[in-house]
């Protein structure tokens, strides 16, 4: 970018199961002075007006929309929605002109997020790689984003190695900790306020 430009960052969620985590990565996206946020809210998002508000009502402007969500859950459907996805994370990027995608977890909307931007040649940032979690096929998902990715944000070190062994740049894997932490130690409970 030129002098003065701010870095586009395109920011993609897939629904609850991952926004809560993003909170107080989104925040501290929108508060970075060099940076220009972009919030797309695709898959499960759409499924409900309160997921979509809560995005507006936490002060986020959603920039686009991805839907890609078919009437069945079967495998076909699924792999037909990773299609549609796709196409649209295309005219998405094309539109927004991204300097980076920050996608976080192993959901297939986000596979189709990573590997349209792998072919636009778009940079992306993945959180929570190398990660664990038993049966379904997130595992599989979860390294594949992380092969396609240029920055690894992990969330421990166990993390941190299994990323180093699927034989990625040292230099740009970071372990950071769980977002999901740090957001919860910025809210109140009960009244009580955490520091």
């Amino acid at each position: 970018r030129g002098h003065g430009m701010k870095r586009k960052i395109c920011v993609v969620t897939g629904g609850r199961m991952d926004y809560g985590h993003l909170k107080k990565v989104l925040e501290e996206i929108k508060n970075e002075q060099e940076f220009e946020l972009y919030v797309v809210p695709c898959c499960m998002h759409l499924t409900s007006n309160e997921s979509m508000e809560r995005i507006r009502n936490d002060g986020y402007e959603i920039t686009y929309t991805v839907d890609c969500l078919l009437e069945s859950n079967s495998a076909d459907s699924i792999a037909k929605s990773v299609g549609i996805a796709c196409i649209s994370f295309s005219d998405c990027y094309r539109l927004i002109k991204p300097d980076l995608v920050v996608v976080m977890g192993d959901r297939f909307e986000l596979l189709a997020a990573a590997q349209t931007a792998l072919f636009m040649k778009i940079p992306i940032a993945h959180i929570s790689g190398g990660d664990t979690t038993e049966g379904a096929y997130d595992e599989a998902i979860r390294n594949s984003i992380t092969k396609m990715s240029h920055i690894h944000f992990v969330t421990n070190s166990d993390a941190y190695k299994r990323i180093r062994q699927l034989g990625e740049n040292p230099d740009f894997i970071y372990n950071v900790g769980s977002p999901t932490i740090d957001y919860l130690k910025s809210i109140q409970w009960c009244g009580y306020q955490h520091r």
